[in-house]
């Protein structure tokens, strides 16, 4: 819930992250659905983008993929990769049958669906799922549910080698992480991820102001 669209937002997107007629009709269908604005922004899409270019990740992991806007803007960096050398993938963990079937559309229409896999179902099972498998990612993007921030921090220290990135998006919750009167649920985990992570012995990490919030860790 992070695509807010001011005038600097804007500039910036427009000159720097300018969305493809894809990337529009993404954003049309969520509209057109009905259903709210949980996406990314061009300028977040491009952000992740640079940071796949820079660290080359071979396996990249989202948690909470809903209409496929910021998969779209990972599995094209990863594409990118794949020139140079082949094996990058993006994994993606999507709770609802309905929007991994949207996401899996799109996929195909970009020509993203032999680099892509969809993992259909909750985020918490699968990460553990995948944590019990002695799975690993190089990179690991969270947008998902808030109120299980704090523990998806604990997963994907698991789930993450030395030197893996974290990207959580949402981390200022519209300023709201500055409230400690009475949070609501949602805000009170996300300060409390906030709080983990500041501190945390196996990540060096910062929020940046980017959209609503992005926080970033390399673990150690």
């Amino acid at each position: 819930m992070s695509d807010f669209r001011d005038k600097i937002q804007n500039y910036i997107a427009g000159r720097f992250a300018p969305e493809d007629d894809l990337l529009k009709q993404i954003l049309q269908d969520q509209l057109a659905g009905g259903g709210p604005m949980m996406n990314i922004g061009p300028d977040q899409g491009k952000f992740l983008s640079l940071l796949i270019q820079l660290h080359k990740p071979r396996r990249v992991l989202e948690v909470g993929s809903y209409y496929g806007y910021s998969s779209i803007w990972i599995a094209r960096a990863l594409q990118k990769l794949e020139d140079t050398k082949p094996g990058h993938r993006l994994e993606c963990i999507e709770i609802s049958e309905k929007q991994c079937n949207i996401i899996k559309d799109y996929f195909q229409t970009a020509g993203l669906q032999d680099i892509v896999t969809i993992h259909q179902g909750a985020g918490l099972d699968l990460m553990n799922k995948l944590k019990n498998e002695k799975q690993i990612f190089d990179m690991i993007f969270i947008d998902a549910d808030k109120a299980n921030y704090p523990i998806y921090l604990d997963l994907a220290y698991e789930l993450l080698p030395s030197g893996g990135v974290l990207i959580a998006d949402n981390c200022l919750w519209d300023g709201k992480v500055l409230n400690n009167d009475n949070p609501d649920n949602q805000t009170a985990a996300i300060q409390k991820f906030n709080d983990k992570l500041a501190i945390h012995q196996g990540f060096d990490s910062l929020i940046i102001t980017i959209q609503d919030g992005l926080a970033i860790g390399i673990k150690r």
